[in-house]
């Protein structure tokens, strides 16, 4: 009696696992650890924001309560102090809510200082080239840079290095002056100015 056995059946054949199960638990983990550090990351750099629309609501909140008291009073003769005091307090809790609304929504610029653009100032130097004014205006969407220079060349050369900085991106520099200004005792400098308007 003979007995013939097929090896190549589906059931002798092995199986391929395409990802087993700890694998699929270690990509769970690395995203997991991931997706907390940027939360984690977020959350601090909000914290500052947080806490200062939380001071924001609370002095909101007194002078609501201090405006609902005054308004409450029910004196029939009421002095022009007390009307002013009202309307002094009542511009001012305006004035306030839409401080709150601004800081809420954001939309108020650049929310990161300005120090960074004066980083990108001092990284972009030039040598022979040196600042005497720097003018940052409208949250940062307005720049101007005076300064002195040994050769007209080396203006160029800076404004290439800042265009390198991060912190500029989306910053044009689209006036550039040079002037020679004579020196009292001889010889000459030149002035550059630079600005994004």
């Amino acid at each position: 009696m003979n007995q013939q056995i097929n090896l190549y059946q589906p059931m002798f054949r092995k199986q391929k696992v395409v990802f087993s199960a700890m694998t699929m638990l270690q990509v769970a983990v690395f995203f997991l650890i991931v997706f907390t550090s940027i939360y984690a990351y977020q959350t601090t750099k909000l914290k500052p924001y947080k806490e200062q629309l939380v001071s924001i609501d609370k002095d909101l909140a007194q002078l609501g309560s201090q405006v609902a008291a005054l308004s409450n009073i029910k004196n029939k003769s009421k002095s022009k102090l007390l009307e002013s005091e009202i309307s002094k307090l009542t511009i001012e809790l305006e004035q306030r809510e839409r401080i709150s609304s601004v800081l809420s929504n954001r939309s108020f610029g650049n929310s990161s200082g300005f120090s960074t653009y004066l980083e990108a100032f001092a990284k972009g130097h030039v040598q022979g080239t040196w600042l005497t004014s720097v003018n940052i205006k409208q949250g940062g969407l307005s720049l101007g840079l005076k300064g002195k220079t040994l050769s007209s060349e080396l203006v160029p050369i800076y404004i290439q290095n800042l265009a390198k900085e991060e912190s500029l991106d989306g910053s044009a520099f689209n006036v550039m002056e040079l002037a020679r200004v004579e020196k009292e005792e001889g010889g000459s400098e030149l002035d550059f100015l630079i600005s994004t308007n």
